[in-house]
């Protein structure tokens, strides 16, 4: 028994703990979040049908308070054995020194994951300590984007018009997916099970066909009957013009490179200011094939991330995995969900 045991219960949460875990967000991470007004949410999100409620707590014994809170969610379907994203991860002030970090590391060992993922980190508390006390491979999402043929902009600042230099590529059949059914019957999910995280047609189906707030799109890249690659968009519009966001992408990267000319289609047929598509892990040369160009930190133009509500500045987002390699889209943990 550690330190931290004889203070502190820290085990995974059950059904009955929801209510508490919703007020502790409301009062201690942000008031008014979705995840503390909407129950039907939370349990979309984070109830496993067992009863079990996807977050670890730390409760203290002698008073059986709530203490601190660390939730994660899975990338494939399993008890065990999945890897897993960070959550919503909050400690109350005045509690022993490091029970965040403890907290993270019994998360893992609790779920029993395979490898563990965040996305969204505060560059200048999480990122620094997550470093230097987990050891963790640490990263960034690169954001890259592919411009409209707009006059004005009234989503981006669009201040210089930079090259896109895609590779124009004839008769590549891209076509919708209207369900989870539709792309299993195409895509042999198991050719990714190497990848890091490892999605399966489970997390796929409940995280953007059956989302019950957002409305995604899945486009399938064919080669006969076969999808060789999928990836996933959502629409976002504002002042009256619109931009498209892909938000996760699964099979052959190289099959990216070829959609040039559906991208130039897509935002010509749309009205589309922008396509965005934020990754880490993904074979550059694919995404600029496709006529994207990428944003640098100091780039003087602005392609915004936050829409709910909306704020015209460019955001960095910061990642880490415990394994080297991984693979991260805008979609992953819980980057692209109502708040």
């Amino acid at each position: 028994m550690s330190r931290y045991d004889e203070v502190y219960e820290i085990r995974l949460a059950r059904k009955d703990d929801i209510p508490v875990i919703m007020e502790f967000i409301d009062t201690y991470w942000k008031k008014g979040h979705i995840l503390a007004e909407n129950r039907e949410f939370f349990e979309y999100e984070f109830l496993e049908e067992d009863g079990t409620v996807n977050f670890a707590l730390a409760i203290k014994r002698e008073t059986g308070s709530l203490e601190g809170i660390q939730g994660f969610l899975k990338a494939s379907e399993g008890k065990t054995g999945t890897d897993i994203w960070g959550s919503l991860w909050k400690v109350k002030d005045g509690n022993m020194p490091f029970l965040g970090m403890e907290l993270t590391l019994r998360m893992n060992r609790l779920c029993e994951c395979k490898h563990s993922l965040g996305v969204g980190l505060n560059p200048n508390t999480a990122v620094p300590l997550i470093k230097r006390m987990h050891h963790r491979v640490m990263g960034k999402l690169k954001q890259y984007y592919f411009l409209g043929n707009c006059k004005e902009f009234r989503i981006a600042e669009i201040v210089h018009f930079p090259e896109q230099c895609g590779k124009p590529v004839e008769n590549v059949d891209v076509r919708k997916i209207n369900s989870i059914e539709e792309l299993q019957e195409g895509f042999d999910f198991a050719k990714c099970k190497e990848i890091v995280p490892c999605k399966d047609a489970y997390y796929i189906g409940k995280r953007f066909f059956r989302h019950p707030i957002y409305h995604y799109d899945t486009y399938g890249i064919f080669s006969g009957e076969r999808i060789e690659a999928f990836f996933v968009v959502r629409e976002e519009e504002v002042f009256g013009r619109k931009a498209l966001r892909i938000v996760d992408f699964l099979g052959e990267q190289k099959r990216f490179g070829k959609l040039y000319l559906f991208f130039c289609g897509l935002v010509r047929e749309k009205e589309y200011e922008y396509i965005d598509f934020y990754c880490e892990g993904f074979e550059e040369a694919y995404i600029l094939d496709a006529g994207f160009v990428l944003r640098t930190e100091n780039d003087g133009n602005i392609i915004p991330n936050y829409f709910h509500p909306f704020e015209r500045r460019n955001i960095e987002i910061y990642t880490h995995a415990s394994v080297e390699g991984a693979l991260f889209f805008k979609a992953d943990a819980d980057q692209d969900r109502p708040n």
